[in-house]
């Protein structure tokens, strides 16, 4: 008798953030998770549930993933140097391909804004999380007398991140690298106090 297929659960997770992510959630059928993962439709439920299940499993993924990236940054750039290391990380020093796919999370709140309020606010949620680190940067620039006089963290962390969520679906229309580092420049020119 052969033996059962075994099909690597990583690998199979994989495969399907990457078809989540390339055509969204809503286009994704079950059929082609099921294809691109490998697996027959009771390997699937027992492994991840439900399409819905398994989104949600690779959106907190994803989140853990960009929220470690930039706490590793942070642990070597402090303030206005920490925005723009994650950025260039993040954002301009990728792949065409990944620059091509833009931000799962900026991609899925796009997708879900109007509609499926429970998915939403799950993709949202890392995004305000991304704010407030951008938040605690600024909040060390204005510490450390760099950040233009009268503008708050808070509003400059909300800038910023609106040049991010831009910058994600820019990079999806073809916006270049030296255009993405250049935009990011300027912003960062802007919040910055001229140093005498």
């Amino acid at each position: 008798m052969p033996r059962p297929v075994q099909i690597d659960r990583r690998q199979a997770f994989r495969a399907a953030r990457e078809q989540f992510w390339r055509c969204g959630y809503t286009a994704t059928s079950m059929q082609q998770l099921l294809s691109v993962t490998g697996m027959g439709a009771g390997s699937f439920y027992a492994a991840f549930g439900s399409k819905a299940a398994l989104f949600e499993a690779l959106i907190d993924d994803y989140a853990r993933w960009s929220a470690a990236r930039f706490d590793s940054v942070r642990e070597q750039h402090r303030g206005f140097a920490a925005i723009t290391a994650f950025l260039d990380d993040t954002l301009v020093n990728l792949s065409d391909e990944d620059r091509r796919k833009g931000c799962l999370l900026v991609n899925s709140a796009l997708e879900f804004d109007g509609a499926q309020p429970e998915l939403h606010t799950l993709v949202t949620a890392p995004l305000e999380s991304l704010q407030q680190s951008f938040e605690a940067c600024l909040a060390e620039a204005f510490e450390d007398g760099k950040l233009q006089p009268g503008i708050a963290p808070a509003d400059a962390a909300g800038l910023v991140m609106t040049l991010v969520q831009g910058l994600r679906v820019e990079s999806r229309r073809g916006l270049s690298r030296d255009q993405a580092r250049q935009r990011i420049q300027l912003l960062i020119s802007a919040l910055a106090q001229e140093e005498h």
